[in-house]
C-alpha cells in the first residue's frame, strides 16, 4: 500500500486522538495555514494539557549497535540476527535499522532502513526484522556487517525533562491533552501556544526547552552561553511570557 508523503488536515483534525493507530508513526501533516504536525504515540503516562514540549523514547543500549547478522543478498527484505537478544513482537515497527560498523571486506556503513515489523525473541538469536522498503537492502550484508535498531522518535512520547535526561530531544508540542497509550498529532512548526517557564521572553527572542527544575515541558529564553547543550526551538511572537501560562510562539522544531 502506498502512503502519502504529507497528510492534509482540516482545522481541528490536529486535535484528534485515537486508541488505535491510524497512520505510520512520523507521518507528516499540514493544516491549510501551513502549521506542521507529526503523528505520534503517547507513552503509558497521560499528558495533561496542550502546548507541552515532548520528546520520544530512549534507545535500548543492547540494541543500538554492533548487532551481527547472517549474510544477505542485495534486495533482501528480512534481516536475521545472529546476536542473542530479547525483543518483543513489533517492538521496532516504524523504527529504523542502520549499519553502524563493518569488518574487512564488507560495505554498507551509514545506510538506514525503515522497519515494517519484527518477530519476538527471548535471550536468543534469530530475530527477524522485516524492512518497509520495496527494493530491500541496497548493499549485500555479510557476517561482518554490524547494525543497530532504533525506535521511531515519535513512539512513546513524553513531556520533556529539560533539567534531567532528554531522550530524543524536542519533537514538538501537544495539541490537546493526550490519553496514555493513545495516538495523536504533535505540532513542530508554525504559530503555537506553548507552556512558558519563569524566565521572561519578549517579542523576537529565541526560545528553547527550559532547563530549570520543575519546568518540564516548558520553554525558556534561549541564549548561547546558558544553553550550549540545546538548540532554539523557535521565537516568541507575543507579549512578555508569564510563568506557567501559555505564550504565543513561532515553533521551528521540524518543518
Amino acid at each position: 500500500m502506498a502512503f502519502p508523503f504529507t497528510i492534509h488536515l482540516g482545522y481541528g483534525q490536529e486535535k484528534v486522538e485515537t486508541s488505535s493507530q491510524k497512520q505510520k508513526l512520523g507521518t507528516r501533516a499540514v493544516t491549510p495555514d501551513g502549521r506542521v504536525f507529526y503523528y505520534a504515540e503517547n507513552s503509558g503516562s497521560a499528558i495533561t494539557t496542550a502546548g507541552q514540549i515532548v520528546d520520544g523514547i530512549a534507545a535500548v543500549g543492547a540494541h543500538d549497535g554492533d548487532l551481527a547478522t547472517a549474510a544477505l543478498a542485495a534486495g533482501s527484505l528480512t534481516v536475521t540476527t545472529t546476536t542473542s537478544l530479547t525483543v518483543t513482537k513489533d517492538q521496532y515497527k516504524d523504527g529504523y535499522l542502520f549499519i553502524n560498523d563493518i569488518t574487512a571486506g564488507t560495505t554498507g556503513q551509514g545506510e538506514v532502513y525503515r522497519v515494517k515489523s519484527n518477530t519476538a525473541v527471548s535471550s536468543a538469536a534469530g530475530l527477524e526484522i522485516r524492512l518497509d522498503e520495496s527494493d530491500g537492502i541496497r548493499t549485500a550484508f555479510t557476517t561482518g556487517t554490524q547494525f543497530g535498531l532504533m525506535y521511531n522518535p515519535y513512539k512513546d512520547i513524553k513531556v520533556i525533562d529539560g533539567d534531567g535526561t532528554q531522550t530524543t530531544g524536542p519533537l514538538g508540542v501537544t495539541t490537546i491533552p493526550v490519553t496514555a497509550d493513545y495516538f495523536c498529532w504533535i505540532q513542530s512548526s508554525g504559530p503555537a501556544a506553548v507552556l512558558s517557564g519563569a524566565v521572561v521572553s519578549i517579542l523576537g527572542d529565541a526560545i528553547g526547552v527550559s532547563q530549570a527544575s520543575g519546568e518540564d515541558g516548558a520553554y525558556d529564553l534561549w541564549d548561547s552561553s546558558a544553553n550550549e547543550d540545546t538548540r532554539p526551538i523557535g521565537h516568541a511572537m507575543g507579549v512578555a511570557s508569564v510563568d506557567t501560562e501559555y505564550g504565543w510562539v513561532m515553533l521551528a522544531i521540524r518543518d
